[in-house]
């Protein structure tokens, strides 16, 4: 039986938006393998994470505007290109600059990759589909993060590091194959705009260069500070120092944050006076829009930033350590959960619509969390396995009908910007989690610390000077070495308890801000294609066609 055009276009966007994500966590177990053969330090290295994540940031916020111009086919295949042919250069780099280099290229290709998926795929859906559509695409994206680690451990360990771009290769060519057969060209765009308005899409507006500039510079700046506030605080500490001929330049994370914030005011000043915007802000002026996308911001910066913290919990702080690969293992059934319920979610959409789904999934979001408010020195990989499983069920009833009520009430014309809109404030917000739970991890390890510190000064002070007086008799500076080795060995055995505190602390801000969204989920926007097919159910009729609200 021959698939319809919609279910295979989405098909060939599942593809090509696994691997993007696959990649975003198949590198970080090869890291340590890449700083070896290069011969560098791993801060150095590190950069082919932070350079890839850089020009996500830096493409998808003008993805949807350009997609507009060439048409999202070609934009498509082009990102195809530019991932695959990244991922060639990647593995046969010869040293770490160009490896760098080439994954900023391969991350330009990846970022463009997202806002395309979506909005093709809701664009050939009509809406009262776009239920079941979104989870065609939505499971590979859950499924890429729990697996990514997995995969890139099993490659790196029986091959080398370079596998894990070699293996992009042949799926992406097959991609690249897939998409220029089945996808449509630039007229069948021209005709579903024609079909919604009546009238072919201007295509003779002026090009907002300020734009494109201001949005890529500002939300890369602003990014890139909040990425560096989680490794060095949010203060104005120097943090790299680059030298430019005879000219030094310090930077800082609040330098950043300054630059990116007011390129992006900039941006959004310019984005309201264009006739053709980049990124058209105006779309928050709807309700269900605004409010759909405070929800994916939480779920992104609450469960992914949480997400962080469960390898650092089991890679470093339990005892015995945990490696990469059971670490990946260890999360896979979080995301099978996620990608199981997703199937069913799709479904239910139509049904039921948003607002219970999103409503119960963060309550389970909030529940499974609580399992890592609990952990101690010897939790076991098998005993969080609960835990993760009902994470992965919340995330599978809020992913999914949110996605697909962010984009009810935008026209097909703007489905492209709004999009790129979409995933790259979810980029901004994953950032900000991250770096906000790391540091709220920082502070309360340091406060723990101190703590112990203090509590030496009692009753433990006194028993190491007078069993150091025994050891060393009158020998005052032999007492004084042995007393700091008494303080150090005291702090540095309960460190590690510490950290699992902070852990369960930090853990404890994920519980109640799912629990928050609980009561948002509740007023949350209502989808018109949904409400309209339950209009049309009540009086025995066809559902009818939802007014477009905005990107008229």
């Amino acid at each position: 039986m021959r698939l319809d055009y919609k279910w295979q276009a989405a098909i060939v966007c599942a593809i090509g938006l696994f691997m993007a994500v696959l990649d975003n966590t198949i590198v970080n177990v090869a890291l340590p393998q890449m700083a070896h053969a290069f011969k560098t330090d791993f801060q150095t290295i590190e950069w082919v994470v932070t350079g890839y994540f850089l020009a996500q940031a830096a493409v998808i916020p003008v993805t949807g505007y350009l997609s507009d111009r060439i048409g999202t086919k070609i934009t498509f295949i082009t990102a195809l290109v530019l991932f695959t042919g990244g991922s060639a250069l990647c593995a046969f780099a010869p040293s770490k600059e160009m490896l760098i280099a080439f994954r900023v290229l391969q991350g330009v290709g990846g970022g463009a990759l997202f806002p395309m998926a979506f909005a093709i795929v809701f664009r050939v859906f009509p809406p009262a589909e776009r239920g079941p559509a979104s989870a065609i695409i939505g499971v590979p994206v859950l499924l890429a993060p729990a697996f990514g680690p997995t995969i890139g451990g099993y490659l790196t360990q029986t091959f080398d590091w370079s596998a894990i771009f070699t293996v992009n290769i042949p799926i992406g060519i097959i991609a690249v194959i897939l998409a220029a057969v089945v996808l449509r060209g630039r007229a069948a765009d021209h005709a579903v705009l024609a079909g919604e308005h009546g009238e072919e899409p201007a295509s003779g507006q002026r090009f907002d260069v300020l734009g494109l500039l201001l949005a890529m510079s500002g939300f890369t700046a602003l990014v890139y500070g909040i990425t560096e506030a989680g490794a060095h605080g949010w203060n104005d500490t120097v943090f790299d120092r680059y030298h430019l001929g005879g000219l030094t330049i310090d930077v800082s994370v609040a330098r950043f944050l300054i630059v990116g914030g007011v390129l992006l005011l900039l941006l959004v000043i310019n984005e309201l006076v264009v006739k053709d915007p980049v990124i058209d802000i105006r779309l928050f002026l709807n309700y269900t829009f605004s409010i759909s996308n405070v929800l994916l911001w939480a779920i992104t910066g609450l469960l992914f930033g949480s997400l962080i913290l469960i390898p650092v919990f089991f890679e470093t702080i339990r005892q015995p350590n945990y490696g990469p690969l059971e670490t990946g293992q260890i999360l896979i059934s979080q995301g099978l959960a996620a990608a199981i319920t997703t199937v069913f979610a799709g479904q239910l959409y139509n049904r039921i619509g948003p607002r219970i789904m999103v409503a119960v999934g963060f309550a389970l979001l909030a529940i499974g969390s609580i399992g890592f408010t609990l952990l101690d020195l010897h939790t076991s990989g098998w005993s969080v396995q609960g835990w993760l499983v009902v994470r992965g069920l919340g995330l599978g009833l809020t992913n999914i009908p949110l996605q697909t009520l962010v984009v009810s009430a935008v026209s097909n014309r703007a489905m492209a910007r709004a999009s790129s809109l979409v995933n790259v404030t979810r980029q901004v917000a994953g950032a900000i989690g991250v770096a906000a739970l790391t540091t709220y991890l920082t502070q309360q390890t340091k406060s723990q610390v101190a703590a112990i510190t203090t509590a030496f000064q009692g009753a433990p002070l006194a028993q190491a000077k007078a069993l150091c007086f025994a050891q060393n008799g009158p020998n005052v500076p032999a007492i004084q070495t042995c007393v700091a080795h008494a303080a150090q060995h005291y702090v540095t055995s309960r460190v590690p308890g510490a950290i699992v505190t902070s852990l369960n602390q930090t853990f404890m801000i994920t519980v109640i801000g799912c629990a928050a969204c609980v009561l948002l989920a509740l007023i949350v926007g209502r989808d018109p294609a949904v409400e309209a097919a339950k209009r049309a159910a009540a009086r025995g009729d066809q559902a009818e066609a939802p007014r477009v609200v905005v990107g008229e």
